[in-house]
């Protein structure tokens, strides 16, 4: 997510938009990175990796086989099960620029490090070391630390530990991790933010309704009711007994030993003839999925705008019409995004790949070569036949379909296949 120093000029220009954000020291900021790669590539990698990063943070006290539920290790050599699997994250919290990092073999943390960089010196200290049970601490920068590395298991984060002892940096950093750096996993988990947001934030209700109205849904409003019940199974019976069938029109979610109920409708013009008569509710599950899905988006993408810090969306653009896909990227990129918030998405739409829309330096690729290793890299690295760099002024989209930027799958003789099994039949 750091802008590449040789676009300094590569910026959009219109009044109400950029894709870059001043950050720490003399460095610019991405506010949107986009991964494009064939199937089975590497896209969803990269993002498991971050998802296992933070989780070991989040939960590596609590969950002693948080390690063995991670495949880990690359699985197509002979030597990879042997060898540590290594997680680096740079990030900036309050004003602190911090490299964390730790490596993992079998079900055990091989090694881990922790360093702080001041803007005052722009020089990096470290605040701790640890090479597998040696844990060194430098108690002048990280307080309160000393005498924990007893406390910490093989299979957990000394980062994580220190933190569960209110040492105040490591406690910092957890708490930035569990509310600035998220990941969209599902529709579900997703939907119940987005219903939540709406239910109690006024404001993100505004914005909601609003922005769904622009964007041509057909909705006018919408309306959610929450209650709090105590028989799951009752739930369950009455919503068969309905027809009504979770999570779209009914989600439940157990939150603090009760079950809630959440339901959901939108309402639409209703006409007589030609005439405009009013409104009516249809149960949110009979919107399109991809309404279902815009929807859900809108809760963690003005949350995100509003308090800054990292959203990732693992195939961004499905079931999404390519104009609304880039209509939600430049909301990143408007005067909305006061905080820096910044966007990390996977994408297979290369209507996306505009240079209106992306610079260089904000488009990634994923490729795996023939032994199955893959390779991230991005537009602005990249040279053409090993020699000249990728033009400013060129078609990304046109030229990575031609396979300009590799990237793209290789298929074999289709039409071969077609003819053999039509003979066949």
């Amino acid at each position: 997510m750091m802008a590449a120093k040789s676009l300094r000029d590569d910026i959009i220009t219109e009044d109400d938009y950029s894709n870059i954000t001043e950050g720490f020291g003399d460095r610019n900021y991405l506010r949107v990175a986009s991964i494009y790669g064939a199937n089975a590539s590497g896209k969803s990698t990269v993002i498991k990796a971050m998802s296992f990063f933070k989780a070991m943070i989040l939960t590596s006290v609590s969950d002693e086989h948080i390690i063995d539920h991670f495949q880990d290790y690359f699985l197509f050599d002979d030597s990879s099960c042997d060898e540590p699997t290594s997680f680096e994250m740079n990030f900036v919290i309050n004003g602190k620029a911090y490299r964390y990092g730790f490596e993992i073999l079998h079900d055990s943390v091989y090694s881990e490090w922790l360093f702080e960089t001041l803007p005052q010196t722009m020089r990096e200290s470290y605040c701790f070391k640890r090479e597998r049970k040696v844990i060194k601490v430098n108690s002048r920068v990280f307080k309160g630390a000393r005498g924990l590395d007893e406390k910490t298991r093989h299979n957990a984060l000394f980062l994580s530990t220190t933190a569960q002892f209110n040492v105040a940096t490591a406690m910092e950093i957890k708490e930035w991790f569990r509310k600035s750096f998220n990941i969209l996993s599902g529709l579900d988990e997703t939907l119940h933010f987005t219903a939540n947001q709406f239910l109690h934030d006024g404001v993100m209700q505004k914005e909601i309704l609003e922005y769904i109205k622009l964007i041509d849904l057909g909705i006018q409003n919408i309306t959610i009711s929450d209650e709090t019940v105590k028989n799951e199974d009752e739930i369950k019976k009455n919503l068969i007994s309905s027809g009504i069938l979770p999570p779209a029109l009914v989600s439940t979610l157990k939150e603090k030993g009760n079950i809630r109920r959440l339901e959901i409708s939108s309402f639409h013009n209703f006409y007589k003839g030609k005439e405009d008569v009013g409104q009516v509710p249809l149960p949110f599950n009979q919107e399109s999925l991809g309404t279902q899905k815009t929807f859900s988006f809108l809760g963690p993408w003005f949350d995100t705008l509003r308090r800054g810090g990292v959203l990732v969306v693992d195939e961004f653009g499905t079931s999404l019409h390519t104009q609304l896909a880039k209509k939600l990227l430049q909301l990143f990129q408007s005067i909305l995004n006061k905080q820096g918030a910044q966007l990390i998405i996977t994408t297979h739409d290369t209507n996306l790949l505009h240079r209106d829309l992306l610079r260089r330096d904000q488009i990634w690729f994923t490729e795996k070569d023939r032994l199955g290793y893959s390779d991230l890299y991005s537009l602005v690295e990249y040279k053409i036949n090993q020699a000249s760099s990728v033009r400013n002024d060129a078609t990304f989209s046109k030229d990575y379909l031609a396979g300009k930027y590799g990237a793209i799958p290789f298929f074999g003789n289709i039409d071969s296949f077609i003819k053999e099994y039509s003979d066949g039949n």
